[in-house]
Protein backbone atom coordinates (compact mmCIF):
# COMPACT_ATOMS: atom_id res chain seq x y z
CA UNK A 1 0.00 0.00 0.00
CA UNK A 2 0.99 3.52 -1.02
CA UNK A 3 2.43 6.02 1.69
CA UNK A 4 0.09 8.69 2.28
CA UNK A 5 1.44 11.98 3.69
CA UNK A 6 -0.66 13.97 5.90
CA UNK A 7 -1.93 17.04 3.74
CA UNK A 8 0.32 19.06 6.48
CA UNK A 9 3.22 17.14 5.26
CA UNK A 10 2.48 17.32 1.81
CA UNK A 11 4.71 20.07 0.79
CA UNK A 12 7.63 18.41 2.84
CA UNK A 13 7.15 15.03 1.42
CA UNK A 14 7.26 16.40 -2.02
CA UNK A 15 10.70 18.51 -0.94
CA UNK A 16 11.99 15.14 -0.08
CA UNK A 17 11.43 12.97 -2.95
CA UNK A 18 12.70 15.90 -5.31
CA UNK A 19 16.16 15.84 -2.85
CA UNK A 20 16.46 12.00 -2.74
CA UNK A 21 15.96 11.81 -6.56
CA UNK A 22 12.84 9.65 -6.74
CA UNK A 23 10.82 12.46 -8.59
CA UNK A 24 12.70 14.09 -11.43
CA UNK A 25 10.50 16.98 -11.58
CA UNK A 26 8.42 18.70 -9.27
CA UNK A 27 4.94 18.66 -9.47
CA UNK A 28 2.92 21.40 -10.68
CA UNK A 29 0.73 21.98 -7.24
CA UNK A 30 4.14 22.58 -5.39
CA UNK A 31 4.23 26.23 -5.26
CA UNK A 32 1.01 26.47 -4.93
CA UNK A 33 0.92 24.37 -1.32
CA UNK A 34 3.79 26.08 -0.58
CA UNK A 35 2.21 29.58 -0.97
CA UNK A 36 -1.83 28.37 0.44
CA UNK A 37 -0.53 25.08 2.63
CA UNK A 38 -3.21 22.91 3.55
CA UNK A 39 -5.11 22.14 6.49
CA UNK A 40 -4.76 19.61 9.09
CA UNK A 41 -7.56 17.66 7.27
CA UNK A 42 -8.94 17.52 4.10
CA UNK A 43 -12.36 17.17 5.54
CA UNK A 44 -13.85 20.61 6.56
CA UNK A 45 -15.78 20.91 9.70
CA UNK A 46 -19.76 21.47 9.78
CA UNK A 47 -21.18 24.98 10.39
CA UNK A 48 -23.39 24.58 13.69
CA UNK A 49 -25.31 27.45 12.87
CA UNK A 50 -26.09 26.96 9.41
CA UNK A 51 -29.51 27.22 8.51
CA UNK A 52 -30.07 24.66 6.47
CA UNK A 53 -33.88 24.41 5.61
CA UNK A 54 -33.94 28.43 5.45
CA UNK A 55 -36.45 28.26 8.64
CA UNK A 56 -37.05 32.16 10.02
CA UNK A 57 -36.69 32.65 13.44
CA UNK A 58 -40.53 32.17 14.40
CA UNK A 59 -40.29 28.87 12.51
CA UNK A 60 -37.22 27.70 14.58
CA UNK A 61 -38.99 28.43 18.05
CA UNK A 62 -42.37 26.72 16.76
CA UNK A 63 -40.58 23.46 16.15
CA UNK A 64 -37.21 23.42 17.81
CA UNK A 65 -38.74 20.15 19.88
CA UNK A 66 -37.90 18.57 16.83
CA UNK A 67 -34.43 19.73 16.15
CA UNK A 68 -34.19 18.92 20.38
CA UNK A 69 -34.91 15.37 19.71
CA UNK A 70 -32.42 14.78 17.15
CA UNK A 71 -29.36 16.32 18.39
CA UNK A 72 -29.89 14.08 21.83
CA UNK A 73 -30.48 10.64 19.65
CA UNK A 74 -27.31 11.65 17.98
CA UNK A 75 -25.39 12.21 21.42
CA UNK A 76 -26.78 8.72 22.68
CA UNK A 77 -25.63 7.75 19.39
CA UNK A 78 -21.92 8.85 19.49
CA UNK A 79 -21.38 7.58 23.31
CA UNK A 80 -22.73 4.57 22.31
CA UNK A 81 -20.38 3.85 19.39
CA UNK A 82 -17.04 5.35 19.72
CA UNK A 83 -15.68 4.53 16.55
CA UNK A 84 -14.98 7.61 14.00
CA UNK A 85 -17.03 7.57 11.17
CA UNK A 86 -17.27 8.74 8.19
CA UNK A 87 -18.81 12.36 7.80
CA UNK A 88 -22.39 12.35 6.29
CA UNK A 89 -24.74 15.26 5.49
CA UNK A 90 -26.62 16.67 8.11
CA UNK A 91 -30.32 15.84 7.74
CA UNK A 92 -32.77 19.01 6.74
CA UNK A 93 -36.25 19.38 8.70
CA UNK A 94 -38.64 21.92 6.80
CA UNK A 95 -41.20 22.80 9.62
CA UNK A 96 -43.93 21.33 7.12
CA UNK A 97 -43.01 17.77 7.59
CA UNK A 98 -44.45 17.47 11.03
CA UNK A 99 -47.66 18.85 10.20
CA UNK A 100 -47.81 16.71 6.65
CA UNK A 101 -47.24 13.47 8.61
CA UNK A 102 -50.22 14.39 11.17
CA UNK A 103 -53.04 15.98 8.20
CA UNK A 104 -52.33 12.51 5.83
CA UNK A 105 -52.54 10.13 9.13
CA UNK A 106 -56.27 11.54 9.75
CA UNK A 107 -56.86 12.37 5.94
CA UNK A 108 -55.64 9.08 4.45
CA UNK A 109 -57.65 8.86 1.21
CA UNK A 110 -56.52 12.71 0.08
CA UNK A 111 -53.34 10.57 -0.72
CA UNK A 112 -55.38 8.87 -3.46
CA UNK A 113 -57.08 12.23 -4.86
CA UNK A 114 -55.92 12.51 -8.04
CA UNK A 115 -54.15 15.81 -8.65
CA UNK A 116 -52.87 18.14 -11.85
CA UNK A 117 -49.09 18.76 -11.69
CA UNK A 118 -49.29 21.94 -14.31
CA UNK A 119 -49.33 25.59 -13.40
CA UNK A 120 -52.62 27.26 -12.99
CA UNK A 121 -54.55 29.08 -15.34
CA UNK A 122 -52.31 32.30 -14.16
CA UNK A 123 -49.30 30.14 -14.85
CA UNK A 124 -47.80 31.05 -11.55
CA UNK A 125 -46.79 29.26 -8.37
CA UNK A 126 -48.99 30.07 -5.68
CA UNK A 127 -47.35 31.98 -2.44
CA UNK A 128 -50.24 33.83 -0.87
CA UNK A 129 -51.60 31.39 2.21
CA UNK A 130 -53.00 34.09 3.80
CA UNK A 131 -56.84 32.45 3.32
CA UNK A 132 -57.29 28.89 2.39
CA UNK A 133 -58.79 29.68 -1.02
CA UNK A 134 -58.87 32.52 -2.57
CA UNK A 135 -61.10 34.29 -4.61
CA UNK A 136 -60.33 33.68 -8.06
CA UNK A 137 -59.50 29.71 -7.03
CA UNK A 138 -62.19 26.91 -7.46
CA UNK A 139 -62.63 24.13 -4.94
CA UNK A 140 -61.03 21.52 -6.65
CA UNK A 141 -57.85 23.60 -6.32
CA UNK A 142 -57.67 23.16 -3.28
CA UNK A 143 -55.61 20.28 -1.91
CA UNK A 144 -54.11 18.62 1.52
CA UNK A 145 -50.59 20.85 0.62
CA UNK A 146 -52.57 23.78 0.64
CA UNK A 147 -53.70 23.01 3.82
CA UNK A 148 -50.89 21.92 5.59
CA UNK A 149 -49.57 25.26 4.31
CA UNK A 150 -52.19 27.35 5.58
CA UNK A 151 -51.52 25.90 8.96
CA UNK A 152 -48.07 26.65 8.78
CA UNK A 153 -49.06 30.62 7.91
CA UNK A 154 -51.75 30.43 10.68
CA UNK A 155 -48.76 29.41 13.30
CA UNK A 156 -46.24 31.77 12.11
CA UNK A 157 -48.07 34.60 11.30
CA UNK A 158 -51.22 34.58 13.37
CA UNK A 159 -49.60 33.26 16.14
CA UNK A 160 -51.74 30.23 16.86
CA UNK A 161 -50.48 26.83 18.13
CA UNK A 162 -50.08 24.05 16.29
CA UNK A 163 -53.47 22.54 17.37
CA UNK A 164 -55.59 25.83 16.54
CA UNK A 165 -54.46 26.20 13.44
CA UNK A 166 -55.19 22.55 12.62
CA UNK A 167 -58.68 23.16 13.67
CA UNK A 168 -59.10 26.09 11.74
CA UNK A 169 -57.64 24.55 8.20
CA UNK A 170 -59.40 21.65 8.64
CA UNK A 171 -62.61 22.91 9.70
CA UNK A 172 -62.51 25.68 6.73
CA UNK A 173 -61.20 22.71 4.43
CA UNK A 174 -64.27 20.44 5.09
CA UNK A 175 -66.33 23.62 4.01
CA UNK A 176 -64.66 23.66 0.83
CA UNK A 177 -65.10 20.02 0.53
CA UNK A 178 -68.57 19.96 0.97
CA UNK A 179 -69.38 22.95 -1.39
CA UNK A 180 -67.96 20.80 -3.89
CA UNK A 181 -69.63 17.72 -3.31
CA UNK A 182 -72.68 19.64 -3.82
CA UNK A 183 -71.61 21.40 -7.34
CA UNK A 184 -70.77 17.97 -8.01
CA UNK A 185 -73.90 16.20 -7.36
CA UNK A 186 -76.00 19.06 -9.04
CA UNK A 187 -74.38 18.70 -12.05
CA UNK A 188 -75.36 14.68 -12.18
CA UNK A 189 -78.41 15.55 -11.48
CA UNK A 190 -78.94 17.70 -13.99
CA UNK A 191 -76.98 15.46 -16.31
CA UNK A 192 -79.14 12.42 -15.41
CA UNK A 193 -82.42 14.75 -15.92
CA UNK A 194 -81.36 16.03 -19.39
CA UNK A 195 -80.60 12.43 -20.90
CA UNK A 196 -83.94 11.19 -19.21
CA UNK A 197 -85.82 14.20 -21.25
CA UNK A 198 -84.24 13.35 -24.28
CA UNK A 199 -85.23 9.62 -23.73
CA UNK A 200 -88.93 10.10 -22.66
CA UNK A 201 -88.86 11.44 -26.95
CA UNK A 202 -90.95 8.87 -29.16
CA UNK A 203 -88.32 8.83 -31.79
CA UNK A 204 -85.25 8.15 -30.01
CA UNK A 205 -87.11 5.25 -27.79
CA UNK A 206 -87.35 3.71 -31.05
CA UNK A 207 -83.65 4.37 -32.22
CA UNK A 208 -82.59 3.06 -28.85
CA UNK A 209 -84.80 -0.32 -29.64
CA UNK A 210 -83.50 -0.20 -33.15
CA UNK A 211 -80.01 0.18 -32.41
CA UNK A 212 -79.99 -2.87 -29.56
CA UNK A 213 -81.52 -4.54 -32.31
CA UNK A 214 -78.94 -4.48 -34.36
CA UNK A 215 -76.54 -5.16 -31.82
CA UNK A 216 -77.72 -8.19 -30.79
CA UNK A 217 -78.13 -9.29 -34.54
CA UNK A 218 -74.68 -8.59 -34.75
CA UNK A 219 -73.89 -10.90 -32.27
CA UNK A 220 -75.75 -13.58 -33.08
CA UNK A 221 -73.76 -13.61 -36.76
CA UNK A 222 -70.41 -13.82 -34.57
CA UNK A 223 -71.82 -16.79 -32.45
CA UNK A 224 -71.98 -18.55 -34.97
Amino acid sequence: MAYRAAPTKLEQHATNLLKGNLLKKAPVWLHAVRAIPPGPSIIRSRNPNANLSAQTDIEKQLFSNTQSNTQKSTTRHKQKHLRTRPPRPAPIVYPEDRLRRQFYKDHPFELARPQVLVENRLGLNRTDYSQLMLPDMLPEEVTGETVIKYQLHLMTEKGMTERQAYAKATSEFYEIRAQQEEAERQARSQLQAAIEQVEQKPWTKLALELEEKAIKEGQEKIMI
